[in-house]
């Protein structure tokens, strides 16, 4: 897919536009080559490898979060994690705030007229809002998941609990609503990289130093834009990749749900500010 493309079903006319987002700003962004559909990323500062990890090693701790200040609060929107073949812990099974979205569906006055799906008149095709996808974990039916920032497939993620106490006043970000290209498509040949590619590429390289998070276009958006996700190798210090997998379908992953052409930046722009699947055409 052309970059203009995938930048249009982010929302923007333009890469200057995806650059401007807070949490973006600190890296040099270009679209990979050979139309692989996600974003390579370097540190502007010129910040070495090795100063990372040992930044990261000073806590001794297998995970730590990513923080930014927005609107007087303190949010967490991914994951610093140091990944090897065995990772001895101990849960304490500490309480702790409901998610962001979890919190979203709770709480929103008008879910109950959200929760049923209904029908596009134009083509008959069925759609629905992200937050009662969210709400049972993801629906084969619809091209969302309930993508993890931070995979399971770490073995690391029984630690978030643990690290988040009842009286944090934070945000719990580990699960959005993600498209399914975003999330699994893991391809090589065919030009497909999905987060799935780089979580294995990562787990083919232990040990190593991961981070993975969630970027959001506006604080108050319901649905996050993408993952930023980089890899460093912990034995030599190079750095295998840092990227930027857009939040987007990008190939036909159902008959019944292929978005239509007819889509413009605005409708984009429009789902990730409210998450409703109704503001997309679907062919």
């Amino acid at each position: 897919m052309e970059e203009r493309e995938v930048l249009k079903r982010l929302g923007f006319k333009e890469e200057k536009e995806l650059a401007s987002i807070e949490q973006l700003q600190d890296y040099n962004i270009s679209y990979a080559e050979d139309d692989e559909n996600y974003f390579n990323l370097s540190d502007k500062d010129g910040k070495k490898p090795e100063k990372i990890i040992e930044s990261f090693l000073q806590y001794h701790r297998y995970l730590l979060p990513v923080f930014h200040y927005a609107y007087g609060r303190v949010t967490i929107t991914g994951w610093r994690a140091w990944l090897e073949n065995e990772v001895v812990y101990f849960h304490k099974g500490a309480r702790h705030d409901k998610s962001w979205i979890q919190k979203r569906y709770e709480t929103r006055e008008n879910m109950s007229k959200h929760d049923e799906s209904k029908d596009d008149s134009t083509n008959g095709t069925t759609v629905t809002h992200v937050d009662s996808i969210m709400s049972s974990g993801g629906k084969k039916s619809y091209p969302i998941d309930a993508g993890h920032v931070l995979a399971k497939l770490t073995n690391l993620t029984p630690l978030i609990s643990d690290y988040l106490g009842s009286n944090q006043n934070s945000d719990n970000i580990n699960t959005y609503p993600q498209f399914k290209n975003a999330n699994e498509k893991d391809k090589i040949t065919d030009h497909d990289y999905g987060q799935l590619h780089f979580e294995r590429k990562a787990l083919d390289n232990l040990p190593c130093y991961y981070e993975a998070e969630a970027i959001i276009r506006d604080w108050n958006d319901v649905v996050p834009i993408g993952t930023r996700i980089r890899m460093i190798d912990a034995t030599n210090f190079k750095e295998h990749f840092h990227v930027f997998i857009p939040n987007i379908v990008h190939e036909n992953t159902s008959s019944n749900y292929i978005l239509s052409d007819d889509n413009k930046v605005d409708d984009y722009s429009t789902f990730f500010k409210g998450g409703d699947l109704s503001s997309l055409k679907w062919k």
